[in-house]
């Protein structure tokens, strides 16, 4: 442990040297023995203006943005296969283990629940941007300049804010077209700047773009005539209204077409009638009338959204084609198990503006069991995490959070901030 000490303060000092020594445009390097690796990234951080006191990941994507970009990226299918072979802890410490986008964008940052609080204080978080040209020397973001895997220890990264980390990283590409889809990262203490864990990454890389290989023979033996269109998907979580993605563009939906797709997405199996229909939508006493012409429109709207063979039946009346929608993975993943997967997804409560007694019941079914998932859960992340959105104003979470958190931990401070707002 003292020679790991010793050996991070040289880091340190030297990276202090080499920033007085650039700073007047004197050559000047990083580590005794110049790791050119590390050397001619710092020049080229130092290029960009950025300072290193000063720079911070920026948050490029975050909510429904980041969200979709995840969906929609080729190593989404995969991402099971990196988990199973870098989150058992294989070189014996708590480790994160992180996927960027090409443009070196954060869509996972997953592992040690303590690991990923205090790595959020350096805004190595979902969304962030971690190129070389955002935030200097890293490990994915100079893998992805460099195209091939790069190994960063603490007091090698460019940014002061880094020091205390040390991360491994690889470049995935596409085995088809050798184009880089993104970079594959461990990133913790000292032990993930070490030349093991570069291998170990390595190793998850050549696993993970196999998988990809395999994916893209399958889908050639089926053929163009037997490849799955790309399902749509309604967004009904938070404020920002509902949208149906479908035919590769975007469809604002009214109110009353959302809450009709949400009840047809979540309805018996046997399907609605008219009158049981109505009722889920209005408590007044809709005519059944109104909601067979409403269905008939709505019909009319998915079909000009080139939505394929998406529509109400006949009735009784089901949904018939495949449609995803972000709130029903939000129950999919609450009923698996995964309460922190279910908070990343959570955007807000569904469909806020909508007053029918079915989506009413339905909303207040979703946040009670996303909020009991997290209390009853061990995840304390994710418990965290609920508290920034969904549970801001709920002073029993901030009182759960505080019993949890240890003091010294990065998220106690926060909590403490929210429960005496609670209190007041």
């Amino acid at each position: 442990m003292a020679s790991g000490l010793r050996a991070r303060g040289g880091l340190l000092a030297a990276r202090e040297d080499w920033l007085a020594s650039s700073a007047s445009g004197r050559a000047g390097t990083p580590l005794p023995g110049a790791r050119e690796v590390v050397s001619a990234s710092w020049w080229r951080s130092r290029r960009t203006g950025l300072d290193p006191d000063r720079v911070l990941a920026p948050l490029a994507l975050q909510g429904a943005e980041l969200r979709e970009r995840r969906a929609a990226h080729p190593l989404a299918p995969v991402l099971d296969t990196a988990r199973r072979l870098l989150l058992a802890e294989p070189l014996g410490v708590p480790v994160l283990v992180a996927v960027s986008d090409v443009d070196g964008t954060l869509l996972w940052v997953e592992g040690d629940p303590g690991l990923r609080r205090a790595a959020e204080a350096m805004s190595f978080l979902p969304g962030a941007r971690w190129s070389e040209e955002a935030a200097g020397t890293n490990a994915p973001g100079t893998a992805l300049a460099l195209g091939r895997p790069v190994r960063v220890r603490s007091g090698e990264h460019y940014a002061t804010a880094a020091t205390r980390w040390s991360c491994s990283a690889a470049p995935v590409r596409d085995p088809a077209t050798g184009r880089v889809l993104g970079v594959l990262d461990l990133t913790g203490g000292d032990e993930l700047g070490r030349e093991r864990a570069l291998a170990l990454v390595s190793a998850a890389v050549g696993a993970v773009e196999g998988e990809l290989r395999v994916a893209a023979l399958r889908r050639g033996l089926a053929g163009p005539a037997a490849r799955v269109p790309q399902r749509a998907r309604l967004r009904l979580l938070g404020a920002g209204g509902p949208l149906l993605r479908a035919g590769g563009r975007e469809h604002r939906l009214s109110l009353r077409h959302a809450e009709l797709l949400l009840l047809l997405l979540t309805g018996p199996a046997r399907g609605w009638s008219a009158a049981a229909l109505a009722d889920a939508l209005d408590e007044r006493g809709l005519a059944p009338v109104s909601v067979r012409a409403e269905v008939h429109r709505l019909r009319a709207v998915l079909a000009g959204a080139g939505a394929g063979g998406l529509g109400p039946s006949p009735s009784p009346y089901r949904l018939t084609g495949e449609l995803g929608c972000d709130a029903l993975e939000v129950r999919e993943a609450l009923r698996a198990g995964r309460a922190g997967e279910a908070v990343d997804a959570w955007a807000g409560e569904l469909l806020p503006a909508s007053d029918a007694p079915g989506v009413r019941e339905l909303r207040q079914e979703l946040l009670v069991a996303l909020r009991t998932a997290v209390l009853e859960g061990e995840d304390d992340d994710a418990l965290l995490r609920f508290s920034r959105g969904a549970g801001r104003d709920d002073a029993h979470v901030a009182q759960e959070l505080l019993r949890r958190l240890a003091p010294g931990d990065p998220g106690r401070a926060e909590v403490l901030g929210r429960a005496a707002r609670l209190a007041r």
